[in-house]
């Protein structure tokens, strides 16, 4: 019989979808978490879309039975608001997501300079601008 791809409880770093993949194939989950960064990076709507309904489609491990979409999305929801209640609510992490979020903008805002690797769009100047604001306000209430 084959193996079951549930959502991982013990290699989670979120809602534990990339955990049960790389456990599923019997991969190391950094390395599943390291492509999913980076296919993130490249289309960030596509990919978090798709973790999303992932997280909703694959049961979690543990589960013997099928819950109805309502109760599924219920329970992703809280659990998605507790974890990210958990890291906005460290300064060490806020100051991280800050220089990340700085970071991210950066490099939105200079796709216009390097149009072979970032087609400036206007909707990612938007976001660009909108990353470095809330990573800047971030880091300053971080103190």
């Amino acid at each position: 019989m084959a193996k079951k791809l549930v959502r991982s409880r013990r290699n989670r770093i979120f809602l534990g979808v990339l955990g049960g993949i790389a456990e599923h194939l019997e991969l190391d989950p950094t390395l599943v978490r390291l492509l999913f960064v980076v296919l993130l990076v490249f289309n960030p709507v596509a990919m978090t879309l798709l973790y999303f309904v992932a997280a909703l489609i694959i049961p979690e491990e543990g589960e013997e039975e099928e819950k109805p979409l309502p109760d599924r999305i219920n329970e992703l929801a809280g659990e998605t608001e507790k974890k990210l209640g958990e890291v906005f609510s460290s300064e060490e992490n806020s100051k991280t997501i800050a220089i990340i979020l700085i970071v991210l903008g950066a490099v939105l805002l200079a796709g216009p300079f390097m149009p072979v690797l970032l087609p400036a769009f206007d909707i990612r100047t938007l976001l660009a601008v909108a990353f470095l604001v809330i990573g800047l306000v971030l880091l300053m209430r971080g103190d």
